[in-house]
């Protein structure tokens, strides 16, 4: 599976962020909080969702991150309390489609980061990543679905 490599200048998103791993039930419900919160905002783009995932040291120590269950928006000048803004940098992406459906990422980012990645002209460039679920999500497990997987690279 070799990636698309594309540039994205810097873009803003305002969702709901929690912290944990994959494995605790709480990426679902950061996405059941946003649904419903999302009326709230003036999205960019209102048929197309982010996970984005920000790794910190306590990634590597306790396979634990912030995830956030997002939308683009204009600008960050009208975050509602009960949610956070972040900006995504301008960055050079490799981009990976998992298919099949919401259970596929995890092999799909196990493919990225340890057997693609290893062997690319290519590091991380920041420590983030994120899904991008459009118009090819078509529920968390159809086999239909496709979901973009973009990691922020830069040239070793």
């Amino acid at each position: 599976m070799e990636p698309k490599i594309i540039e994205l200048p810097q873009f803003f998103v305002i969702g709901v962020v929690v912290y944990g791993n994959s494995d605790s039930g709480l990426f679902p419900k950061a996405w059941d909080i946003y649904m419903k919160l999302q009326k709230k905002l003036t999205l960019k783009n209102p048929g197309v969702g982010y996970g984005v995932e920000f790794y910190t040291e306590e990634f590597l120590k306790e396979k634990k991150f912030y995830y956030m269950a997002c939308g683009e928006v204009h600008d960050l000048k009208d975050i509602p309390a009960n949610m956070v803004g972040k900006v995504i940098p301008a960055n050079s992406y490799a981009v990976f489609t998992s298919k099949g459906g919401v259970n596929e990422l995890s092999k799909t980012f196990q493919y990225v980061y340890h057997e693609w990645l290893p062997k690319a002209k290519y590091e991380i460039a920041d420590p983030y990543d994120f899904e991008l679920y459009d118009e090819r999500f078509k529920g968390m497990d159809n086999p239909a679905t496709e979901i973009d997987i973009h990691i922020p690279i830069t040239e070793k």
